[in-house]
Formats: C-alpha cells, structure tokens, sequence
C-alpha cells in the first residue's frame, strides 16, 4: 500500500522528534545520573576519611586498632546521619571486617580497589563498585575507601563508606518521570506544529496544485491555479497556468487538425465507398440481370443497335419454341419473318423509338416453330451496356387474358341483361299483381264488413286469413314499387318543412298496437330544441315505420327499444366529396333494441335488396303479422329513402347472439339543409 507524501513526511518528523528529544533526555538522565554518583561518592569519601581520622586519632594514642571499642557505634552514626549511605565498615589490609555499621556487612568482598587520582594535599581514596547479597536481595553498592595510616605512616586498616545503587535509582525515579513528561509534550507539541506547518506550507499548496495538474491532465486545459503564499508553490503554479495555457492552445490546433483531418478521411471513406458501391452495384446489376433474365416469367429479347439479336432467355426459347443458338445473331427482320409477324414495318419503328428512349407497349400475333398462333404483349425499352444502347424486348403471352377478358365482359353484358330484366319484372309485376289483388282485398272486405252475418263463420275465418294475406302481398307490392322507382330515380319527394321529433312520436304511435302485443317497452329520449329540416315527411315515416317494424321483428317478448334524437355539427365535403369539408349541421336518430343482434358480416348486407337476416320464428309471440319472414326490402327502401335527402344510415352491432341478446343500433343521420353546397343556420346554440 502505497503512503502519501504528508504521511511519510509526518512520519518521518515524528522519528526525527522522538530521536532527537529521546536521545537528549537520555544523555541528560544519564548525566545526572553520574552527578548523583559522583555526589554519593563524594559524601562517602568525605565520610570516611572522617572515620578515617577518629581512628588514627586513637592509634596515635598507642592502642592497637583491633583493642579500640565503640568504632562500630561511630559506624551506626555515621549511617544514622546520612539515610543515602548503605553501611560504614572498618577491614584489615587483607579485607577482614574488624568493625561495621551493621552486621549485614561483616562479608565485604575482597577486590583491589582502584585508587582514585587525588589532588595535591588531599587523602587518597580506592573506588570500586561491588555486589553484595543482604537479606537474601542481590543488589550492587559503590565502595570509597580511605587507608588507615599508623604513627610511623604505615597503613593498618582501610575505612569503608558506601551507598546502593538502588539509592541512585530512587532520586532518579522522579526525575526520570519528569523526564519523560517532558518528552512527551515536548514530542505531541512539536509534532503538532510540525504537522499544522505541513498542513497549511506544504500539504494545501501541493493538493491545490495537484488538484490543477490532475484537472489538466484529465483535458481541462481551462484550469487556472490561484495564488499560493509559499514562493516555490507560487512560482509551480504559475508555471503550471502556463502550461495549461500552452496545452489549450496545443489542444485546440491538435482538435482542428484532427478534424480537418478527419473531415478529409471521411470524404476518401465516402469517395471510397461510393466507388465500391458502383462497382458492387455494377456487378450486382449485371448479375441480377442476368439471373432475371434467365428465372424471368416474360420472354426476353436484347437487341444491338445494329438491330442484332444479342440475348434471348430461357423463357424466350419456350416461348418461340426457337432455341436461344437458333436466334442469336439474326438480324431483327429474320427474326420477325421466323414468328410470322404481320406489319414488320411497325414493328421496326417501335425498336427505333425505344432505341430513343421511349417506352413502347404495343400488342401483336405470332406463330410458334411449332405452329399454333398467339397474342403477346410487347414492351420495348432502351439499356445501356457500356457506350452502346441496346433495345430490350419483353414478350408476356395474354392469349388467356384476352380470352378471360372477352368472357368477362360476355358476362357482364349478360349480367346487365338480366339487372333489366329483375328491373321490369319488378314493375311488371307489381302493375300486373295490384289489379287482381285490389280485386281480391275489396271482395274479401265486402264479405267480412256487409255479408259477414251471412256466411258461415268457418268461411268467414277462411276469408279473413285471405284478406290478411292479401294486405301483407299489397304491403310487399308497395316495397318492390318503391324499390324500383328508387333503382330507376323516379321516386319523387315532397319536400316540406318537419319536425323531427313530432314525426318520430306519429311513428311510434302508428307501431303503438305491436308494440303492446309484443309487450315491448318504447323509450323516446328526444332533444326538443331541434331545429325543423327541409324533408317528405311521407317518406321519412316509411323510413321510420321499416326501421322501428325491423327491431320489433328481432327484439323478444319483453324487450326495449330506445328511440333517441340529437343534433351533432360533422365534417363533410359538398355533395360528398371529400374536398373543401366544412362543418354542417345533422340530425341524428338512433333505433336502439335489446335483439338479436347481427352478424358484423351481415351488417355491411343488410341494406341490400331481398335480404333477410336471422329467424323471426324464435323470437316472435305469434299474434303479430311480423311472426313470417318479409320480403327483404324494408331496410333497402330505408337506405334508398336517406340517401335521397342527403343523409347517410348504417348499423352497429356487437353481434349475433340468441341467448345473450347483445342488440343493434341503427344510426340515421339527415342533414338540415338540403344540399351541402347551400348555406345553413347557425343552430350551435342548439347543442349546448
């Protein structure tokens, strides 16, 4: 793991401190150390040679040193005086202990003492260190001894004073403690300035300039370092600020460079690719060509501008029923003579004109190798091969369209004939059946009115189910009357001013009695602020009467039917197109019942004539006349009926459903004007 600058130089001054405050305290607790020694030796020499000078007092009296009493006592009070001295002892020359301070001591060790260098007129004094065992405790003690000289100036005996070394450790415990107190704040004061000057000197002026050179090498070339109060990180920064000017400037011609640089690569890779391109398109189109012309479904020509066969495909081969080594290079003429081709003249400036570039379709006969004519359709084209301009023939084979298209149209001559024919059987039908059948409703009214009472009321039912049939056959006469003259447009409308919804509720009320005998509810929810239309109000009643008669017909016993009127502005065009569309104003009516339903295939047929949907039988009660199936064309005289006042009618339906009974909702949107080129009211008050 790698250490940052302001830890290795904190801790580097940390070592340096704690070296240098360690090593000095050291030496100074070592130096008062020796100070406290040399006091103790001092004190004990000067101790001795005190004792040292009772006792030659006494000896120069003439008492022998081994005779003299209390010199031990002497001892104990030297020891008594001075708590720091150890013990006081007086030896032989040999080292026998003739006297001590305590008799802990009487086994003092036997060394040669070192003397020690005295000054002129001063007692010389033997200083040694030794190791003693009292009381069972190793412990070392520093000797001073004096010689005990006799009268005639021969030593006799030697005076020892002496102190623990433990003496010294105790002084020295608390100046050592002291010491190392001292050392301590000594070492966290000094490190923490050292530490605050790094920080505020040398770490921030470093960070800031790192942080600059890192922003510039990472691009941000706009980076500008601030003052720093150090002068060496000041001047760093300044020459940074240079720099990264420097590199601006070097980093912009560099970006310029590169992007003219790369501008001009792109147009070789685009010049590259185009040229690549052209020539994969060229062998591509030439490929594809040849594939098409080969797997092509038309017989295919290629002719020179010589007027030379060049290429012919495979269809072409079958087509012809000439090989393709057969044709190639024939002139054009000898190719036209093989296929019986009538008019080759024409056909030699149709070559010239698509030679020229124009685009020839010309339809012509020929004769197979084999025999057997055909019609075939030419397209004569021009193509480029290199600098030549070749013609390219297409031959399609429509011998079987122009059959088709000959049959078709056999067809619908035909199919017009008989539209003629329905046409005037309609009429003739309805001129030829509404004489007999007048005839027959006015002799079955007489019968059942003047003569009921007197024929037998068997008969008499008989004549009733007549009269019943025969008005059902007059309502259908009318229907195919009224179709046929919607079909031929000469149904004529008596236009007048109408209420809408005035007409809605004569509808309803006609149907009221069906209505009641189906037990069928009618809900009229009519907007009354409608404005009146320009109408045949005869006509929108047959339109309403075959609408509101079909949901009676495919509702069930119980169900509901909901008549609704609004008014509704919608975009369209005049007169339907869908050009310069502007908003007009409609009326809307929608028949909604609770049936059936119908088919969503069923509901783009079911204006159409003659068509009839689903089974009244399982819907119906019975006692109406709408239990059978109609005729099919209540609904197309009501389409026919809208169309003619420029409206629009159509079905919605979710679908059909005997059990669910999902409904229908017939819309029927008449316009307030009559025409949509006219001008209107402004009715959108109406729809607020």
């Amino acid at each position: 793991m790698k250490m940052t600058l302001e830890k290795r130089i904190l801790l580097f001054s940390f070592l340096i401190l704690f070296l240098t405050i360690f090593i000095g305290s050291g030496m100074d607790i070592m130096a008062l150390r020796k100070d406290q020694v040399n006091a103790l030796n001092l004190r004990s020499k000067g101790l001795a040679v005190a004792l040292k000078s009772n006792i030659e007092k006494v000896i120069n009296l003439g008492l022998e040193l081994k005779d003299m009493t209390g010199v031990s006592e002497k001892c104990r009070e030297i020891i008594e005086g001075n708590p720091d001295i150890a013990y006081c002892v007086v030896t032989e020359l040999n080292g026998r202990v003739l006297f001590a301070s305590d008799p802990r001591f009487m086994s003092l060790p036997v060394q040669q003492p070192q003397k020690e260098e005295a000054r002129v007129g001063e007692e010389p004094v033997y200083k040694r260190r030794i190791a003693m065992t009292v009381d069972g405790s190793s412990n070392s003690y520093y000797d001073s001894a004096v010689m005990v000289m006799s009268p005639y100036g021969k030593p006799v005996a030697q005076a020892h004073v002496g102190f623990s070394e433990q003496v010294v450790f105790d002084k020295m415990k608390g100046m050592v403690l002291k010491t190392l107190f001292l050392l301590a704040f000594s070492l966290v004061t000094s490190f923490t300035l050292i530490m605050l000057f790094m920080k505020r000197y040398v770490m921030q002026p470093i960070s800031l300039l790192l942080k600059g050179v890192k922003q510039i090498s990472e691009g941000a070339f706009d980076t500008h370092i601030g003052e720093v109060q150090v002068y060496e990180f000041n001047e760093l920064a300044r020459n940074v600020n240079i720099m990264s000017q420097f590199l601006k400037n070097r980093d912009a011609e560099i970006k310029k460079n590169y992007q003219d640089m790369e501008r001009t690569f792109d147009e070789l890779q685009a010049s590259y690719r185009k040229l690549e391109k052209l020539s994969t398109d060229l062998e591509r189109s030439e490929e594809l060509y040849k594939s098409l012309m080969e797997d092509a479904s038309d017989a295919i020509v290629v002719i020179g501008a010589d007027e030379s066969i060049r290429m012919v495909n495979k269809m072409a081969e079958e087509f012809f029923g000439y090989d393709a080594k057969e044709l190639v290079g024939l002139p054009l003429t000898k190719m036209l003579l093989l296929l019986n081709i009538s008019n080759i003249p024409k056909v030699h400036r149709i070559f010239r004109e698509a030679a020229e570039g124009a685009h020839i379709a010309e339809e012509m006969q020929l004769c197979r190798k084999e025999g057997g004519a055909m019609v075939a359709m030419l397209h004569a084209s021009n193509i480029k091969s290199g600098a030549e301009t070749l013609v390219q023939a297409i031959f399609r084979d429509v011998t079987r369209e122009r059959e088709i298209i000959l049959n078709l149209e056999k067809s619908s001559a035909d199919l017009a004939r008989l539209n003629r024919m329905k046409d005037s059987f309609l009429g003739l039908a309805s001129h030829e059946l509404k004489t007999p059948l007048t005839v027959i409703m006015g002799y079955s009214e007489l019968i059942t009115t003047d003569l009921a009472d007197k024929v037998d009321k068997t008969v008499l039912e008989m004549v009733v189910n007549i009269a019943n049939a025969a008005s059902r056959l007059d309502n259908i006469i009318k229907d195919m009357v009224d179709v046929s003259m919607i079909d031929e447009k000469r149904l004529q409308l008596k236009v007048e001013d109408i209420q809408l919804n005035r007409l809605i509720e004569a509808s309803v009320n006609e149907l009221r009695f069906f209505f009641s005998m189906r037990k069928q509810d009618v809900v009229l929810n009519l907007d009354e602020s409608l404005p009146t239309i320009r109408g045949d109000a005869l006509r929108l009643m047959q339109l309403l009467s075959n609408i509101l008669g079909n949901a009676i017909k495919f509702t069930p016993d119980g169900g509901r039917i909901t008549v609704s009127s609004s008014a509704k502005y919608l975009l369209r065009g005049p007169s339907g197109s869908g050009e310069g569309r502007e908003h007009h104003l409609f009326l809307e009516i929608t028949v909604t019942d609770t049936g059936i339903g119908i088919d969503r295939e069923d509901q783009l047929r079911v204006f159409d004539k003659f068509y009839e949907v689903g089974n009244i039988q399982e819907h119906s009660s019975g006692k109406v006349a709408f239990k059978a199936k109609g005729a099919g064309l209540g609904l197309s005289i009501a389409k026919g009926i809208v169309d003619m006042h420029g409206g629009e009618i159509w079905v919605e339906s979710t679908g059909y459903n005997a059990e669910r009974f999902p409904g229908s909702t017939f819309h029927i949107l008449l316009p307030v004007s009559p025409g949509l080129n006219e001008g209107s009211t402004d009715y959108s008050r109406l729809l607020r």
